[in-house]
């Protein structure tokens, strides 16, 4: 029998964690054949990418993140109900938290089954978030969130790392010409939202302070600027940047990479630790949510306080001068990856969660 699952997330980006792991699950079952897909999405840059996806559904409807949803609610959550009754949907499944109110709604008002997949940590609007059938999180301090702040039942709950996406990185040669990059000079590279959020200032404090001592490296961010403020920031640094709002293959920046550095000051389980692995590069991240209880300080990456760029800097230039311990840390941090982020032991649970909620069971 056929199982009609809805997906939905906002701003389908290529350098989005939450679109990433949406391509992923709709690239998964897409080569399901008991199951009929659906994607409900505002947009982005990466809506390419669906074409090879024969099977998916994809619809554009009007809505958004943040307070901007008060004035789509509405007609959002009447075009979501139609859309679902019109497709015969069983299964709603969320990836950000407006959709997941709309669809728990929905899922109390008929017999559509509600998953959310719950990616940050958030704040506020607490008698109305996270009442899905089912609630995925991404790290054990998710969980802890979801548990003690918003009172979900820990029984609704099934915490599961990331996937990690099949990756042969030595199809990747060394491309630093390609992104004119000249070949001797060392990489520092940062993925994701480019905000406060993921504490780029104090990246871009501590690498003015890397390039002080340390000439033949240089920082390559890429993600989607998400302030003005932040934008000023950057053409301030005196020291040299490549900045790339989007990119279709992001894979090719991990391949020249030197070391993945991520020094969020709140992160639940960021996918570029993930991908860091994936490409054995050595990692230095934020000691924070599930960063801090992924990442073993010394054994498979290393760990900085969020709000100490003068830590972060030090850190960096001890792995530009010490490569057989960045070559071992990256290392040790893609067999952990491997252990702990399978893609078919995910998805299997996620089929799973599927089936203990099928009405058609």
């Amino acid at each position: 029998m056929i199982k009609r699952i809805l997906h939905i997330s906002p701003d389908f980006n290529y350098s989005c964690g939450m679109s990433k792991l949406v391509y992923l699950t709709l690239s998964y079952f897409n080569n399901r054949r008991n199951y009929e897909n659906h994607f409900i999405t505002n947009g982005g840059d990466s809506l390419e990418r669906l074409n090879e996806l024969k099977r998916v559904k994809l619809h554009v409807f009007k809505f958004s993140k943040g307070v901007k949803n008060i004035l789509y609610i509405k007609k959002f959550y009447k075009d979501v109900k139609d859309y679902c009754r019109n497709s015969e949907i069983d299964i709603i499944h969320t990836y950000h938290r407006f959709p997941e109110y709309v669809a728990a709604k929905i899922s109390e008002e008929t017999r559509i089954k509600s998953v959310g997949t719950v990616l940050s940590f958030v704040k506020g609007f607490k008698k109305i978030s996270f009442r899905s059938d089912k609630l995925i999180a991404v790290s054990n301090a998710v969980t802890k969130q979801l548990v003690t702040e918003f009172n979900v039942e820990q029984k609704k709950i099934i915490t599961m790392y990331l996937p990690k996406e099949i990756i042969n990185g030595k199809q990747y040669n060394n491309l630093k010409s390609h992104f004119g990059i000249q070949d001797d000079k060392k990489v520092l590279l940062f993925v994701g939202r480019i905000n406060f959020i993921k504490n780029i200032d104090n990246l871009l404090k501590a690498y003015e302070l890397v390039y002080e001592g340390f000439r033949d490296v240089i920082l390559v961010i890429c993600g989607s600027m998400e302030s003005k403020k932040i934008s000023n920031i950057i053409n301030n640094v005196k020291a040299p940047l490549k900045i790339f709002q989007s990119l279709k293959n992001i894979q090719m920046l991990f391949s020249i990479a030197d070391v993945i550095v991520l020094p969020s000051r709140v992160d639940a389980f960021p996918f570029v630790m993930i991908e860091a692995g994936s490409f054995q590069k050595p990692f230095i991240g934020g000691s924070t949510g599930g960063i801090a209880e992924f990442i073993e300080d010394g054994i498979d990456g290393l760990l900085v306080e969020p709000e100490n760029p003068n830590q972060l800097a030090d850190k960096i230039l001890f792995l530009l001068n010490n490569e057989k311990t960045a070559e071992q840390l990256g290392y040790n941090l893609y067999k952990k990856v491997n252990k702990k982020c399978d893609i078919n032991n995910y998805f299997s649970q996620v089929e799973a969660i599927y089936n203990s909620l099928y009405p058609g069971r």
